[in-house]
Protein backbone atom coordinates (compact mmCIF):
# COMPACT_ATOMS: atom_id res chain seq x y z
CA UNK A 1 0.00 0.00 0.00
CA UNK A 2 2.54 2.54 0.42
CA UNK A 3 3.75 2.56 -3.09
CA UNK A 4 0.47 3.19 -3.87
CA UNK A 5 -0.14 6.32 -1.75
CA UNK A 6 3.77 7.65 -3.16
CA UNK A 7 2.75 6.90 -7.07
CA UNK A 8 -0.57 8.84 -6.45
CA UNK A 9 1.31 11.77 -5.27
CA UNK A 10 2.59 14.65 -7.92
CA UNK A 11 5.39 15.82 -8.77
CA UNK A 12 6.58 18.81 -6.54
CA UNK A 13 6.04 22.58 -8.63
CA UNK A 14 7.92 25.72 -8.10
CA UNK A 15 4.97 28.52 -7.85
CA UNK A 16 4.93 31.31 -10.19
CA UNK A 17 7.08 34.60 -10.12
CA UNK A 18 4.28 37.51 -8.66
CA UNK A 19 3.84 39.33 -11.63
CA UNK A 20 4.68 42.98 -12.34
CA UNK A 21 0.83 43.86 -11.67
CA UNK A 22 -0.47 45.24 -8.78
CA UNK A 23 2.54 47.89 -7.89
CA UNK A 24 4.09 47.63 -4.67
CA UNK A 25 3.86 50.38 -2.51
CA UNK A 26 7.54 51.75 -2.71
CA UNK A 27 6.54 52.20 -6.52
CA UNK A 28 3.59 54.42 -6.03
CA UNK A 29 5.30 56.13 -3.00
CA UNK A 30 8.12 56.94 -5.84
CA UNK A 31 5.52 57.89 -8.52
CA UNK A 32 3.96 60.34 -6.25
CA UNK A 33 7.18 62.21 -5.44
CA UNK A 34 7.94 62.37 -9.15
CA UNK A 35 4.46 63.68 -9.87
CA UNK A 36 4.93 66.10 -7.23
CA UNK A 37 8.25 67.52 -7.89
CA UNK A 38 7.26 67.59 -11.92
CA UNK A 39 4.28 69.90 -10.78
CA UNK A 40 6.30 72.03 -8.23
CA UNK A 41 8.72 72.35 -11.23
CA UNK A 42 6.28 73.79 -13.92
CA UNK A 43 4.93 75.92 -11.19
CA UNK A 44 7.75 77.44 -10.78
CA UNK A 45 9.08 78.13 -14.14
CA UNK A 46 5.49 79.66 -14.56
CA UNK A 47 6.42 81.45 -11.80
CA UNK A 48 9.58 82.47 -12.55
CA UNK A 49 8.54 83.43 -16.09
CA UNK A 50 5.49 85.85 -14.79
CA UNK A 51 8.18 87.25 -13.09
CA UNK A 52 10.31 88.31 -15.21
CA UNK A 53 7.70 89.08 -18.11
CA UNK A 54 7.59 92.76 -16.95
CA UNK A 55 11.67 92.68 -17.68
CA UNK A 56 11.41 91.04 -20.94
CA UNK A 57 9.08 93.48 -22.24
CA UNK A 58 11.55 96.58 -21.27
CA UNK A 59 14.74 95.12 -22.93
CA UNK A 60 12.57 95.06 -25.98
CA UNK A 61 11.30 98.02 -25.87
CA UNK A 62 14.83 99.36 -24.91
CA UNK A 63 16.33 97.34 -27.93
CA UNK A 64 13.44 98.68 -30.40
CA UNK A 65 14.42 102.28 -29.74
CA UNK A 66 17.95 102.17 -29.73
CA UNK A 67 17.57 100.38 -34.03
CA UNK A 68 15.40 103.26 -34.26
CA UNK A 69 18.32 105.82 -33.12
CA UNK A 70 20.83 103.70 -34.70
CA UNK A 71 18.68 103.59 -38.05
CA UNK A 72 18.08 107.24 -37.86
CA UNK A 73 14.20 106.91 -37.54
CA UNK A 74 14.32 109.22 -34.35
CA UNK A 75 16.73 112.20 -33.45
CA UNK A 76 18.82 112.28 -30.19
CA UNK A 77 16.24 114.18 -28.24
CA UNK A 78 13.82 111.81 -29.25
CA UNK A 79 15.83 108.63 -27.91
CA UNK A 80 17.45 110.01 -24.79
CA UNK A 81 13.33 110.89 -24.10
CA UNK A 82 12.20 107.14 -24.75
CA UNK A 83 15.27 105.56 -22.86
CA UNK A 84 14.06 107.93 -20.10
CA UNK A 85 10.42 107.12 -20.11
CA UNK A 86 11.25 103.60 -19.70
CA UNK A 87 13.58 103.97 -16.94
CA UNK A 88 11.06 105.72 -15.42
CA UNK A 89 8.45 102.70 -16.21
CA UNK A 90 10.86 100.30 -14.92
CA UNK A 91 11.26 102.13 -11.45
CA UNK A 92 7.76 103.31 -10.72
CA UNK A 93 5.48 100.52 -12.82
CA UNK A 94 7.70 97.39 -12.42
CA UNK A 95 9.34 97.92 -9.13
CA UNK A 96 6.99 100.06 -7.38
CA UNK A 97 10.04 102.60 -6.03
CA UNK A 98 7.70 105.26 -4.82
CA UNK A 99 10.61 107.78 -4.87
CA UNK A 100 10.92 107.54 -8.30
CA UNK A 101 7.83 109.02 -9.42
CA UNK A 102 8.31 112.33 -8.71
CA UNK A 103 12.36 112.54 -9.20
CA UNK A 104 13.93 114.31 -12.28
CA UNK A 105 17.24 116.35 -12.61
CA UNK A 106 19.71 115.09 -10.43
CA UNK A 107 17.53 113.46 -8.32
CA UNK A 108 16.62 111.29 -11.29
CA UNK A 109 20.12 110.52 -11.97
CA UNK A 110 21.36 109.57 -8.66
CA UNK A 111 18.42 107.29 -8.43
CA UNK A 112 19.35 105.62 -11.74
CA UNK A 113 22.68 104.96 -10.31
CA UNK A 114 21.86 103.83 -7.60
CA UNK A 115 19.32 101.36 -9.34
CA UNK A 116 21.89 100.09 -11.70
CA UNK A 117 25.15 100.45 -9.87
CA UNK A 118 26.68 102.58 -13.10
CA UNK A 119 27.80 105.92 -12.14
CA UNK A 120 27.59 106.89 -16.19
CA UNK A 121 23.86 108.10 -15.11
CA UNK A 122 25.55 111.11 -13.28
CA UNK A 123 28.85 112.02 -14.93
CA UNK A 124 28.64 109.80 -18.30
CA UNK A 125 26.57 109.90 -21.14
CA UNK A 126 23.67 109.18 -18.44
CA UNK A 127 23.50 112.71 -17.60
CA UNK A 128 21.51 113.60 -20.90
CA UNK A 129 18.37 111.83 -18.68
CA UNK A 130 18.75 114.53 -16.55
CA UNK A 131 17.98 118.39 -17.29
CA UNK A 132 20.18 118.90 -20.61
CA UNK A 133 17.29 117.51 -22.26
CA UNK A 134 15.19 121.04 -21.59
CA UNK A 135 17.95 123.08 -21.97
CA UNK A 136 18.27 125.04 -25.16
CA UNK A 137 21.55 124.09 -25.89
CA UNK A 138 22.91 121.42 -28.42
CA UNK A 139 22.21 118.22 -26.83
CA UNK A 140 24.13 115.09 -27.67
CA UNK A 141 23.06 111.46 -26.82
CA UNK A 142 26.69 110.00 -27.55
CA UNK A 143 27.29 106.73 -24.84
CA UNK A 144 23.22 106.71 -24.14
CA UNK A 145 23.30 103.38 -26.03
CA UNK A 146 26.22 101.87 -24.53
CA UNK A 147 24.98 102.52 -21.21
CA UNK A 148 21.66 101.37 -21.97
CA UNK A 149 23.01 98.02 -23.58
CA UNK A 150 25.02 97.53 -19.77
CA UNK A 151 22.10 98.71 -17.68
CA UNK A 152 18.37 97.86 -19.58
CA UNK A 153 18.90 95.28 -22.05
CA UNK A 154 20.44 93.23 -18.85
CA UNK A 155 17.79 94.66 -16.15
CA UNK A 156 16.71 91.90 -14.10
CA UNK A 157 14.79 91.89 -10.45
CA UNK A 158 17.00 93.22 -7.68
CA UNK A 159 17.01 91.05 -4.96
CA UNK A 160 14.99 93.24 -2.69
CA UNK A 161 11.98 92.60 -5.00
CA UNK A 162 12.81 88.72 -5.03
CA UNK A 163 12.67 89.21 -0.84
CA UNK A 164 9.42 91.11 -0.99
Amino acid sequence: MPPDLIQQLRDIHEPTAPGFWPLSTSWWVLFSVVFVLLIGLMLWILWRNHRLAPYKRIRNMARDLTQQRESGEIDALSYASGINLIFKELLVDIESRTESTTAFGTTWQDLLADRFNEQGFISGPGACLGNARFVGSSFSDEGLPGLVQNTLLRVKPTKELTDA
